[in-house]
């Protein structure tokens, strides 16, 4: 079983506060110090200083914590199986492309050949990765970038990431440069979407930022984003699987923007998620652990 001081451990480095720590473990703060000075002993590093009167995790308590995350998953997933409860619950994260536009045939197959219950949520990549470090998720299938040192990790597919505007605007079907995007209105997901992260990454690579567009327009929803580009609020940077159908709507390419993206199955490293990953995406799907 999982030591009980990785629990408190856990605690501490998610909210950074002795006294918010021992509220939360229903235990007195000295006794939460004495937990993690009995682990710093015995790993025989500092996991915690303090600069000033913020408390910092050391770089040793980054490592203990992805292995602690695994642990606890792994000892949750242990506790199911042992419970035999009639129907298993798998719980699978997808971000919004994947989720809307990727995904749903390969869960189909997975539902005519199972009898387990499925759990599907779709959000941001932030969403989604914090969701899997706090055991609330199997796997996700994630767009754009993440900690690869992080997480165990497979790549799913690649796909193409491209610029998109109405089939009238002056940019359809053309290639054009980061200066030409001046005063556009742009169309974006959230901040902590994979889509906006490559566009805002692609920007300060070149040292541009959102304030380059006239107007930045947000919307959680692919198809209501789609909808803006029909009715010419905007233009937008997305999957090409997002205009896909919709005649209003074309293709453009911004010469600095590369265009092939990985969409990636990512996990906790460590944890024994393997098998069941093979359930869902098929008994031939590689990991990065694997290959």
């Amino acid at each position: 079983m999982v030591d009980y001081r990785i629990r408190t451990f856990l605690t501490l480095y998610e909210t950074l506060n002795y006294h918010r720590a021992a509220e939360r473990m229903r235990l007195s703060q000295p006794a939460v110090s004495q937990q993690i000075h009995g682990l710093e002993r015995e790993y025989g590093c500092k996991l915690f200083h303090y600069d000033g009167r913020r408390l910092i995790p050391a770089e040793a308590a980054d490592r203990v914590a992805r292995y602690a995350r695994a642990a606890m998953y792994n000892q949750q997933k242990l506790f199911a199986e042992l419970a035999r409860p009639t129907v298993r619950t798998v719980r699978v994260g997808a971000t919004k492309t994947i989720g809307e536009f990727v995904i749903a045939d390969p869960l189909c197959r997975y539902l005519a050949r199972s009898t387990e219950n499925l759990s599907v949520l779709v959000d941001n990549t932030e969403t989604l990765l914090h969701k899997l470090e706090q055991g609330e998720l199997d796997f996700a299938l994630v767009e754009g970038a993440f900690d690869k040192e992080r997480y165990g990790y497979a790549l799913y597919r690649h796909a193409p990431f491209v610029g998109m505007c109405h089939r009238d605007h002056p940019f359809a079907g053309q290639r054009v440069s980061i200066t030409d995007l001046a005063g556009e209105n742009v169309i974006l997901r959230e901040q902590g979407s994979g889509t906006r992260a490559i566009l805002e990454q692609t920007l300060a690579d070149y040292g541009y930022s959102l304030s380059l567009f006239g107007r930045v327009i947000c919307a959680s929803s692919f198809s209501l984003i789609a909808r803006f580009v029909e009715e010419r609020e905007g233009i937008t940077f997305a999957y090409s699987a997002v205009g896909e159908g919709r005649e209003k709507i074309s293709v453009f390419h911004l010469d600095c923007l590369p265009e092939r993206h990985e969409f990636n199955l990512v996990y906790m490293r460590g944890a024994c998620v393997l098998p069941l990953i093979r359930s869902v995406l098929g008994p031939s799907f590689c990991t990065q652990e694997e290959a």
